[in-house]
Formats: structure tokens, sequence, C-alpha cells
């Protein structure tokens, strides 16, 4: 016992001391360096996990940036106001000459046009106008607002605004005389404008269009970020700060290792805590298989910590627990195998994601593999849970579709098939080695083909059904109860293989014969003892696990063989009871107490079901017998609680009366 206890300590300081040289040597710590803009590098340092190099991002941005084009609109309001101009012009000029109240020599009616008229003219030019008729008026008038709409529709630019050749290609093709066209030029190149304008919202979002869709620069996991003698640039002094390679405080290096030293107290305070309150009944092989697996895992990924992130296998440890304890253990583990794993390899997002959403996918997948049949199902699917997480997370971090995605989703997926290949091969090895007991291993003892059970079969073939109907009882009252049914049923199976030594001594395999007839009483209880030490010693011969040996051994606990005690205190009434009694353990597991309660009441059911009546039904029997058990003490090992005796008597009154149902009394046919 007390070496137990040691190896417990002993692993568990282990596990502790593994987690802080991993950490303490791992990227997190080792890859701190003193080194400034400008100096030479004594390393060539490459990148431990994905990181963007901004700098070359920004370049690339500004290039973009550069090839935007100015976007420009067009400003309505100027061409609105100068065909407003040329039409307030030549309306003017029409109200002076049809202005015949007045009489007004051709120097006054040019002295008001300069005074009043919106646009600037020559006197000569007044004057020619003022000689048109109003026909010609009219036709000038149009001329001159169809040629600057056309002008203003195709866009006046800075550039564009004395264009006088378009313009004046414009007016020859209508029919102005030469001198009028003049005139007509004067007045629409006195009321272009820039109508085109930058809009400088426009631009403003073309550029920011165009450096978003700049793909930023990234040096990848393993790329070079500085050869050894190469001078240390702005951009590569940036690179070492953000993948957390510059020493530039020593004090915060010390905060850095009270931090880890406080996640790693409370990570183990989290398991301590967790198995003080589910688990205080471990057995120590348990705790050490714990400390084992999760030493191990850490000394792996230290191991490979310059390899790729989807070349370990950090999920095989969770699921090893969760096939050998429990899931919501193995998910606490995990958690904290994640977690140093991220500090050893000093891990990006993407790598952290990647262990948490594969080890609890894998931990949901394994939970209900029973069978190793379905192996090459569940391996496939893994594999595939972690192809499709690599490529989500880098794809949401930016990353291309490229060779070595291809290459690296090939590798998640092999390795997520190694890992369930490996498991299930070493699984009987860990049944073995530290008494666990799976669900995997729990069906394969169920089957009809096991040695021992065809031999119970054909050399004990009441024993056999006996036990088939006392696994059944078990199995239903421990999925009442909350307790392993599948251990119920298996240790129903197996409890009585001891009556194989002895097939013919037992009740069930009797004929008319009965070999108790000719014997004494205490030569009668060393046959029927014995079958529990017989029934120890096949189950070694058969290699069965621990728990089936110790449901053997438990099955009838330190109870009295009442039939033989009663007769030998007829012989002799000096006889103790002790004498009669089986020689235990009692019961210390729900299941090996719920195997002793199904195996009294199923023996005396039948024994009585003759004798039923409404005055002694069979939840009568089954009430007496549970709590006689219960009286006797021998159910004062197990955890058992008051409600679950209840459920208990429930359980196996409702599966005894579908047993032992009454059935029809059918007529005798009288032949004639």
């Amino acid at each position: 016992m007390i070496q137990k206890k040691y190896s417990v300590f002993v692993f568990g300081i282990l596990a502790l001391v593994v987690t802080c040289i991993a950490v303490l040597t791992g990227n997190f710590f080792t890859k701190k360096i003193q080194i400034q803009i400008g100096e030479v590098a004594k390393t060539t340092i490459l990148a431990p996990f994905q990181v963007e190099n901004e700098i070359a991002t920004n370049r690339k941005k500004d290039l973009a940036e550069k090839d935007v084009k100015t976007q420009y609109k067009k400003d309505s309001k100027v061409q609105e106001k100068a065909i407003g101009e040329i039409e307030e012009l030549f309306n003017y000029i029409e109200s002076l000459k049809s202005n015949t109240t007045e009489k007004r020599t051709e120097e006054e009616l040019i002295k008001s046009l300069n005074e009043h008229a919106t646009i600037a003219l020559y006197n000569e030019q007044y004057a020619a106008l003022l000689h048109l008729s109003k026909e010609r008026i009219a036709i000038m008038k149009k001329t001159c607002i169809d040629v600057a709409s056309s002008l203003f529709d195709e866009g006046i630019t800075q550039s564009t605004q004395n264009n006088s050749i378009a313009l004046k290609t414009a007016l020859e093709t209508s029919t102005l005389t030469v001198t009028q066209q003049k005139i007509a030029q004067d007045i629409i190149i006195s009321v272009l404008e820039p109508n085109v304008i930058v809009d400088e919202l426009a631009t403003n979002e073309a550029i920011r269009v165009a450096r978003e869709k700049v793909e930023p620069v990234y040096v990848l996991a393993g790329e070079k970020i500085i050869e050894q003698g190469t001078k240390v640039t702005e951009e590569t002094y940036m690179l070492l700060e953000k993948v957390g390679y510059l020493n530039t405080d020593k004090s915060v290096k010390y905060q850095q290792y009270l931090g880890f030293v406080i996640l790693l107290v409370l990570g183990s305070l989290f398991v301590f805590i967790y198995i003080c309150t589910h688990h205080k009944k471990w057995s120590y092989s348990q705790y050490n298989f714990l400390f084992i697996i999760y030493t191990a895992t850490i000394l792996m990924v230290r191991t490979m910590m310059t390899m790729s992130f989807v070349y370990l296998p950090v999920c095989m440890a969770t699921m090893l627990v969760a096939f050998a304890m429990e899931m919501e253990l193995a998910l606490l583990m995990h958690g904290l195998i994640v977690i140093f794993s991220a500090i050893i390899l000093k891990s990006d997002f993407v790598t952290i994601s990647y262990f948490m959403i594969t080890g609890i996918g894998a931990i949901f997948v394994v939970r209900n593999m029973f069978e190793r049949a379905k192996t090459v199902m569940n391996a496939l699917t893994i594999g595939a849970i972690q192809v499709i997480t690599y490529v989500s997370l880098k794809l949401f971090s930016g990353a291309s579709l490229d060779i070595t995605m291809g290459t690296e989703c090939i590798v998640a997926f092999i390795m997520g098939v190694i890992a369930v290949v490996l498991i299930v091969g070493i699984l009987p090895f860990l049944e073995s080695a530290f008494g666990f007991i799976t669900s995997m291993q729990l069906l394969e003892l169920t089957n009809p083909n096991q040695p021992v059970l065809k031999r119970l079969l054909l050399e004990a073939t009441g024993t056999y059904y006996h036990s088939l109907l006392v696994a059944n009882l078990a199995e239903a009252a421990a999925d009442a109860i909350g307790a392993n049914p599948l251990m119920a049923r298996v240790g129903g199976y197996y409890h009585d293989i001891g009556k194989l030594s002895n097939s013919g001594y037992f009740k069930e395999n009797q004929g008319k014969e009965n070999p108790h007839d000719t014997l004494t009483p205490q030569q009668s209880y060393k046959y029927i003892v014995a079958h529990v030490s017989e029934g120890v010693t096949l189950a070694k011969q058969y290699n069965l696990p621990a728990y089936i040996i110790d449901i053997i051994k438990q099955h009838h606990g330190t109870s009295c063989m009442q039939y033989f005690y009663v007769k030998a205190k007829e012989i002799d009434a000096n006889v103790e009871e002790s004498a009669f009694c089986y020689l235990g353990p009692k019961p210390r597991s729900k299941e090996a107490a719920l195997v002793m309660l199904a195996d009294v009441v199923e023996a005396t059911v039948r024994a009585m079901q003759d004798r039923l009546s409404e005055n002694l039904t069979i939840q009568d029997l089954v009430t007496k017998m549970v709590k006689q058990k219960l009286k006797e003490g021998q159910l004062d090992e197990c955890e058992l609680y008051i409600s679950d005796i209840d459920k208990i008597i429930a359980s196996f009154t409702k599966m005894l009366k579908s047993m032992y149902h009454e059935r029809i009394k059918y007529p005798e046919r009288t032949e004639q």
C-alpha cells in the first residue's frame, strides 16, 4: 500500500517537473534575444508561428493606392448657371430691340448692354448683335445654348476649359456666319467653367477598397525572419517583437515566470478538486495512468516542437482518458494540455483553436465507440474533423489555398486516423496494466462465444440461464440508479462460473437426484461455498478482468446459507452461524451489490413461483429479500442510498413480473 501511494506521489511530481522543464525550454522563454535596429544578428531566427509582416503589407497597400485613378463628378449647377447667362444676354438684347417707346441711339444701347449684360463682349460685337433680326438672334441663341450644353455634357475639366478647337468645330457645323460664329465663340467661352470636379468621397472609397483587397504579407511558421550575419532593419525588428523574441525588459521575463507558475498551480488545483469531488475511491493505478498520459503528451509536444502543429497528436491523451475514465475529466485534461502546449510552442490563434476543437471533437466521437469493428469509421471521422478544422482556421486567418495547405491537410487526416488506430491497439494493454473498464471491453465480454460462457451453457445449462436472468435484472436496476448497466450485465453473466467445477451440486442443474441428500450440512456447505473460490480461479485462468473477479468474490458477501445452517442446527444445537457463512468480502461497488440482489431475488422468485398468489406477490418477495440483505449489513460497503433501494425493488419487480407472468391454462383436447 505504501509503495502504491509513493508511486502516485512520484508520478504527480514528475508531471509537474516535466511541465516546468518543457515550458521553460520551449519557444516561449528560450527564444528571447537582446538586439537593436542596425545591429547584426548573431543567429538565424525562424518564425515559431505565422505572423503578419505589417510593413510589407503597408508597402503593397501603398502601391495599390497609387494605382487608383482619381474619381470625378459633374456639377449640374455650373451648366445651369452658364445656360442662364446666355439666355439672359439674348433676352436682354431682344428686349432692347423690341422697346420702341424709347428712341435711343446705338451708342446708348451698347452702353446699356455694357452695364446690364451678364456676358461681357466688345462694343462691335454688341453692335453686331443689335443689328441682327429677331429670327437670327433666336437662331444664334439656340446655337450658343446647344453648343455650350454639348460641351458641358462631355465634361469640362480645368485642363479642357479653354479648348477652343472643339468649340470652333461645333460652331462651324452651324448655320451662323463667320462673324456670328466668332461672337458665339466669345459668348460661350465667357460662360464655360469646369463642371467636372474631383469626387473626394468616391476617390477615398476607391482607395480604401484597393487597400483592403491587398492580401496581408505573412511570415509562415518555420520561415526565416532574419539570417545570421545580416543587419536588423525596422521591418525585421518589428517581426521579432511580434513573435515575442525581443527581451527588452528583464522584469517582464520574471513576471512571465510568475504567471506560468500561477497557471500551473491553478491547473493542478482544478484537477485535484475534481478528483476529490468525483473520484475519492479511485485506485492508485488510475491516478498513475492519468499522470503518465499527461506527462507523455507534454514530452511529445516538447520533442516535436519544431514541427508543424498538424503533426502533433495532442488529442490522443484526451481520447485515452475519455475511453478509460470519463468525458468530463478528459475535457478538463485536454484544456490543460492545450494551454501548456500553446506556451511551449508559443502558438498562435490557429494552433490553439486547432488543438482545442479537434480534441473536443475526438472526445465526443470516441465516447460512443463501443466496438472495435467501428475503429475504421471512427478513425475516418476524426481524420475528417481535423482536416475541416485545419482548412477553416487557415482560411479564416487569411491563408490561400496552395500546395502547402493541401499537404498539411493530408497530414492532419493521417494523424487523426493513426491516433485512433494506436489507441484501439494499446487499449488491451492499458486495460490490463491499469485495470480500466471500457465499454468496448465490456461488450466483448457479453459475447456468448466467450469460452467460459460456452462451457457454462454446455456443462451447467441451468446456471447459464440463471446467469442470463441475473444479468438482465442487474442491468435494468443499474440503469435505474445511475450505475454502469453494462458492467452489471457482465457481472451477472460471470458471477456463477465457479459452479462449473461441481455443477451437479446446485439445484438449477439437478435432475431427480440431489447429491446433498447423502451429505452432511457441513459437506454441502463446502461444495456450495467453493463455487466462489473456484469462480475466481476460473476467471484468472480465462484472463477475465479484475472487476469481474471482484464481483465473483462479492456476489454473496458474508451472508449465511440459511438452508444448511438450519439443517445443521437441527442435528447439533451448538452449531454457530458463522460456520455456514460465505467468506466475503461484502459488495464494494454498486454493480456488485446489484448482482448479489439480483441473484438472491431471481433464485427466490423462481423457487416460490408456484406459491405466488394475491397474498404473496412478486413484489412482496423482492421487497423481503432486498431488505433482508440491507438488514444483514451486506450493502454497508457500497454506495447505495435508500432512494436507490426503492428504485431497485421497482426495477426487479417489473422485470420479474414479465419473466414469471401468469400463463393461460389451455383446455385439453378430447379425442372421439
